[in-house]
């Protein structure tokens, strides 16, 4: 009971934060809007200050992870409304740089590569418009940025494993885990898709109840839910070999130190919301 009361103390605390950063982020669009339009304003100066000020907002929302979660939630939930589409794939930061300038995918990479770069050197939302000056502007900022160990294995254990989620996958089609009915209307939309998603609750004994589908198909959701499986694929393999030698261990526990010190954010939209 106890367990519930603080469970839900947190959500309500989590939900009231994410309030405050996106009413903050609402406010930043509207100076961003100032400094689009306004000649004298749009100055490399007045950039760097809103930089900052987004960078700001991800430091504030990235004291708790619930936070984090709820308010890349509320964003997300906002541009979509705005018919702005955020890929599952696309990093927090990048979502928080794309919701304040509303721009093309191009330049909200480039800015929030500047941030990032900034995070890896532990520049402050104060310091960072003299950092970005000092790189020579926003084009060469971005270029210090460099893929943190944990982001580039991340990514070689998605890439050395996607042609196994492929085979598995195709191989279940001849033998499936579960056939069920839905009506359909549930799949009218998504039968001729690569996937359909259904939606399941699992206990920890691996048992799944399968709740129902989906009735829209989402390729974003698609590539992540396969990135999800290459992991874990790769999980199962680097267990598989440290339980078959025991010097395995050494490299895990390295592993996880290069993991808890890594500076660079590495929060997808799809990771939070999935959590």
């Amino acid at each position: 009971m106890k367990g519930n009361i603080m469970a839900k103390q947190l959500s309500s605390k989590s939900l009231l934060s994410a309030k405050v950063i996106v009413e903050k982020a609402d406010a930043l669009v509207k100076q961003r809007e100032d400094f689009d339009q306004n000649e004298y304003a749009r100055s490399n100066k007045r950039l760097y200050e809103i930089l900052a000020q987004v960078l700001e907002m991800y430091v504030q929302a990235s004291g708790s992870k619930t936070t984090l979660a709820e308010t890349v939630k509320q964003l997300k939930a906002k541009l979509e409304e705005s018919k702005v589409r955020v890929q599952t794939n696309t990093l927090a930061l990048t979502l928080f740089v794309r919701y304040v300038f509303r721009t093309d995918r191009q330049r909200s990479l480039n800015y929030s590569r500047t941030l990032q770069a900034a995070i890896q050197q532990g520049i402050s939302a104060k310091q960072l418009a003299q950092f970005i000056e000092d790189c020579g502007g926003v084009e060469q900022c971005k270029k210090k940025f460099t893929k943190s160990a944990v982001v580039e294995a991340k990514e070689t254990s998605i890439a050395n494993n996607m042609t196994l989620v492929d085979e598995t996958l195709a191989t279940a089609l001849d033998n499936p885990l579960a056939t069920f009915k839905v009506a359909n209307s549930f799949v009218a939309e998504t039968y001729n898709k690569d996937f359909v998603f259904v939606i399941g609750k699992a206990d920890k004994q691996g048992n799944i109840k399968a709740l129902g589908a989906v009735p829209a198909y989402s390729a974003g959701m698609t590539k992540w839910a396969k990135q999800q499986l290459a992991l874990f694929f790769s999980k199962q393999q680097a267990l598989a070999k440290k339980n078959a030698n025991a010097k395995r261990k050494d490299t895990a526990l390295a592993n996880a130190r290069l993991a808890v010190k890594s500076k660079t954010p590495t929060e997808t939209v799809g990771e939070l919301l999935a959590a």
